[in-house]
């Protein structure tokens, strides 16, 4: 979502499901499968306020001169597009729905949620890496994602610190798995379901995050569901035929899902604060500088190493 040169908005699909779980504490409607014949479904919710009907911080178009919303798709990232892929062109078209919900009564607009991925970068091994913040607007919540295959979230980010000029006042210093068990303490756990044996393996893999927990069962009694490095990542589960035969992608098999999650999409995610209190968030105005400094494992054997984002949301008033 942008006006101008100004992004007002402007996330992947990945991060706008997390950030969006995180904001709501409930995870949007996903049907992600690549069951031949079946159609996935995915949604993903652009919110400017504390909640759906938040009264007070609203995007206002009026404020605005030239506001445009901007997609970006690539029909080839997941499986091939054409006959026997991800989607069939000719009998299957992709569709995009946008819709609004608009504040027809009592708003009060105070201002908007500016939420944007800042910086990303893949790294090239172990080592720390500074990202200077943003101090110009409030912050409300700050969410990293560094995720790789077959990798869990601390693999790949290590320790993560805030530090506001040059450590006078650090919120956070603390190991990645660490970080991943106190989001307990602010963050309720979600569920999310699906039907998944898919190629592309981040959203096989990294839907319900690290140390998730839920149920998987198959589709057909020709097939074993075996929960393969369950500890590793949610619904990363492998088929077997009964003769120890795992299918290969053309002969896949429907399997259903159900799990719960704190940290969707493998996404590190920090509040500011009381997240219904604007005054409580993150005043960054007599801040000289804020630093985020994430510290890369070198993952021992194989990296696992994956490209790292990182996303703010902050306070605009108008």
């Amino acid at each position: 979502i942008v006006d101008g040169s100004e992004v007002i908005y402007a996330l992947n699909g990945a991060l706008a499901v997390a950030m969006s779980t995180f904001d709501l504490e409930y995870m949007p409607f996903a049907h992600h499968q690549e069951f031949p014949g079946a159609t996935t479904h995915w949604c993903f919710p652009i919110h400017f306020g504390r909640s759906l009907v938040d009264p007070e911080w609203i995007l206002d178009p009026k404020k605005f001169r030239n506001l445009q919303m901007r997609i970006t798709w690539d029909l080839a990232a997941i499986h091939p597009v054409g006959a026997g892929g991800f989607i069939n062109d000719e009998d299957h078209p992709l569709q995009i729905s946008i819709w609004a919900k608009i504040m027809e009564e009592g708003a009060r607009p105070r201002g908007y949620l500016m939420t944007k991925a800042v910086k990303e970068y893949t790294p090239t091994g172990p080592g720390d890496e500074v990202t200077w913040l943003p101090t110009d607007f409030p912050h409300r919540k700050l969410m990293v994602r560094s995720y790789g295959l077959l990798g869990r979230m601390g693999e790949s980010v290590e320790k993560l610190k805030l530090s506001q000029d040059q450590d006078k006042w650090i919120p956070f210093d603390i190991h990645g798995d660490d970080f991943i068990r106190l989001m307990k303490n602010w963050f309720e756990e979600v569920a999310t379901h699906g039907a998944h044996y898919m190629a592309d393996r981040e959203y096989r893999e990294h839907t319900g995050g690290w140390l998730g927990q839920g149920v998987l069962c198959a589709g057909t009694d020709g097939q074993i569901v075996d929960l393969y490095n369950w500890a590793t990542n949610c619904f990363y589960a492998m088929l077997v035929s009964q003769g120890g035969v795992e299918p290969d992608h053309d002969n896949r098999v429907e399997v259903y899902s159900y799990g719960k999650t704190r940290t969707p999409f493998d996404c590190f995610c920090y509040p500011f604060g009381d997240q219904d209190d604007p005054a409580d968030w993150l005043d960054v105005s007599p801040m000289g500088n804020l630093r985020l400094i994430l510290t890369h494992a070198d993952g021992g054997g194989t990296p696992t190493y994956g490209l790292t984002q990182i996303v703010c949301q902050q306070a605009h008033p108008y």
